[in-house]
């Protein structure tokens, strides 16, 4: 039935076509990185007097003109630019490498900003890493878990640029110490985007009554999410990259078991990506592995079992919905797994859908998925992510499957509450517990380079 919202939605509750073009965003690379590059390369560019929506060019600065990049990020952007390979950048990785690039790209390109790297910025950007040109520094009382400030000095002119709370939300640019753009950082309130403000109001039968009409942009939007998310596991599965979760499962796994065969799928993806393969994806509330695993679940049940376009769809808008809930309760970046808490929970609901199942079948596998995955942690993004998204997809078909079946998870147990909205809203509350474990997790990576800061 349409969705009717007369008690819990608020009257400010965007269409679900807005939701979901807010939600999922192409970009090449994971998207810390991707973020790092994007505010160095708005601060190069605001010393020069731009603002986001001028279309004007900007020449890249000579690597000998840009005297000193300074970067300071979260606890969260830092874990997830440690050790993650840059697409087209010839085997580079981390945070210090994505900010030099930044400086050599245009910001107006977005989360696509990479796409642009070729043998001249690499070599220009190692020109200004060998000059120690770069300094990156963990703010550990960063206002918001997603945080990026950038500040450069160039010759003539000095910028900055403030990126928080989403992957590519540029909330403050100045030039020579004057505001061009937004309000100082410092002095934001910060927190959640109107979208995500509303959205978290609502129940999860609000949620599966909203896919029940979907407008043929919104069916356009997840048919190209389809295509996008398809291709990069599919290139994943073209040959072994990463640590080859998906190539490999593929050659050893039992055909006759769909969640085997969907933890290989959706682990290629996540093994083409976080190779640096240079393949875009479609991300779900900013990352590209949610993206993938709010996506495929669905999409290969339906495939595999006969499920009509039009109620696939809906249950893919139904999985991206809820990964987009889930993340207005615990956040984008936080020490738990997005990949498992978030998509993987809307990945079982959109099996769930697809299935046939309804409201009861949905809220039950939501409770069992928080009973399954909850202790998965994030310890930064990298090549072993795929093994986290392959557990995430597997958990969230065999979760489907007990929910279609009526198994319950009673609600004495753990985090587990009597319904699935406080199920949830423990989650978030778990989340915000583990500081001490983000805190650990910087100090192992940190030793590895031999220091601490």
């Amino acid at each position: 039935m349409p969705y009717n919202s007369q008690v819990s939605t608020p009257q400010t509750l965007p269409s679900l076509d807005r939701l979901l073009q807010y939600t999922l965003k192409p970009a090449l690379g994971c998207t810390e990185p991707v973020a790092v590059a994007l505010a160095a390369s708005a601060a190069v560019w605001a010393a020069e007097g731009w603002i986001p929506g001028d279309a004007s060019p900007r020449c890249c600065p000579a690597p000998d003109s840009v005297r000193s990049l300074r970067v300071r990020v979260s606890r969260n952007i830092f874990k997830n630019t440690f050790a993650i390979l840059i697409p087209n950048a010839n085997g580079h990785k981390g945070i210090v490498m994505s900010a030099a690039l930044g400086v050599l790209c245009d910001p107006r390109q977005g989360m696509g900003l990479f796409a642009a790297i070729d043998a001249e910025k690499i070599m220009r950007a190692e020109a200004l890493m060998a000059r120690g040109t770069v300094a990156v520094e963990i703010a550990h009382e960063a206002p918001s878990d997603l945080y990026i400030e950038v500040e450069v000095e160039c010759v003539g002119h000095t910028g900055v640029s403030i990126l928080r709370d989403e992957h590519s939300k540029i909330v403050c640019l100045r030039r020579d110490g004057k505001i061009l753009f937004g309000s100082d950082g410092a002095e934001q309130d910060g927190g959640l985007s109107p979208e995500l403000a509303a959205l978290r109001e609502l129940t999860v039968a609000d949620l599966v009554a909203m896919v029940e009409d979907l407008p043929p942009e919104t069916e356009t939007l997840l048919r190209r999410t389809v295509e996008m998310n398809l291709a990069a596991c599919h290139a994943g599965l073209s040959r072994p990259m990463g640590v080859a979760a998906g190539f490999w499962g593929t050659v050893d796994e039992d055909t006759n078991s769909f969640a085997q065969h969907l933890a290989s799928l959706t682990a290629a993806g996540s093994d083409a990506r976080m190779s640096g393969y240079p393949v875009e994806i479609m991300t779900s509330a900013g990352s590209g592995n949610q993206g993938i695993i709010a996506t495929i679940p669905a999409v290969a049940y339906a495939q595999s079992h006969a499920v009509p376009e039009a109620r696939m769809l809906r249950a893919l808008a139904l999985s991206h919905l809820v990964t987009m809930y889930m993340t207005g309760h615990i956040g984008y970046l936080s020490a738990l797994c997005g990949v498992a808490i978030k998509a993987g929970v809307g990945a079982s609901c959109g099996v769930v859908y697809a299935m046939g199942g309804g409201v009861e079948e949905v809220e039950r596998a939501i409770k069992i998925m928080a009973a399954s995955l909850t202790g998965m942690i994030c310890d930064g993004a990298k090549v072993g992510c795929a093994l986290k998204v392959s557990n995430a997809s597997e958990t969230a078909a065999r979760s489907a499957r007990l929910a279609m079946q009526k198994a319950e998870v009673p609600d004495d147990n753990g985090i587990v509450a009597p319904t699935a909205e406080q199920t949830i809203r423990n989650l978030a509350e778990l989340g915000r517990s583990m500081e001490v474990v983000d805190q650990k997790i910087i100090q192992i990576m940190l030793n590895k380079i031999g220091g601490a800061r």
